[in-house]
């Protein structure tokens, strides 16, 4: 009760989450975490996209508590405007081989947003993991802009030090649009 009540707080004024990167894992505590994510945003004519094309993120990380971690992301896109966003990511459920957790944050992509992402794991071997769950982005342009995806992830945990994954995020919604990326995070202790 208490950790959906942290949620709950939490969401309610915050309302933000992640967008390439989905894992549900948390940072382990007082450890740091680095990475790059090429992606590629395949442009369907969607309203009010205009950043189609290659993009390059830049992450950061850093473990709070057991089952919170603080992120940072820079997204440079070739052909648009660059995103800037902050997120916190709240472990909610954790078994032997399975996580579940939620992505809440804000970020400056032309106008003001937030994100919401809710994120199950499953790691069948401790190396390896699928991820899949419900990404949730909100733009404050002239008029309210959601968009929805659901991220589909495949991780390699190479001894607990780094983390190689390869995501699609298929669209849900009119004004969402394919994202395919590529990447590696790195876990410095």
């Amino acid at each position: 009760m208490r950790r959906f009540l942290f949620l709950l707080l939490f969401s309610v004024p915050v309302l933000v989450s992640g967008q390439v990167v989905n894992y549900a894992k948390t940072l382990p505590e007082r450890a740091f975490s680095v990475g790059i994510t090429p992606a590629y945003h395949i442009d369907n004519n969607v309203i009010l996209f205009d950043a189609g094309g290659a993009s390059f993120a830049l992450n950061g990380g850093y473990g709070l508590q057991y089952s919170i971690d603080l992120n940072a992301r820079y997204v440079y896109f070739m052909n648009g405007t660059d995103y800037i966003g902050v997120d916190m990511q709240y472990l909610l459920h954790e078994a032997r081989q399975s996580y579940f957790s939620v992505i809440a944050g804000l970020h400056k992509w032309d106008q003001f947003g937030f994100d919401l992402t809710g994120l199950y794991t499953y790691a069948p071997r401790y190396f390896f993991n699928f991820s899949v769950g419900l990404d949730i982005d909100v733009s404050f342009a002239s008029e309210m802009n959601p968009r929805f995806w659901i991220p589909v992830n495949v991780g390699l945990n190479i001894n607990e030090l780094m983390f190689v994954y390869a995501e699609y995020n298929l669209p849900v919604s009119e004004r969402s649009w394919d994202i395919v990326a590529l990447g590696v995070n790195f876990v410095i202790r």
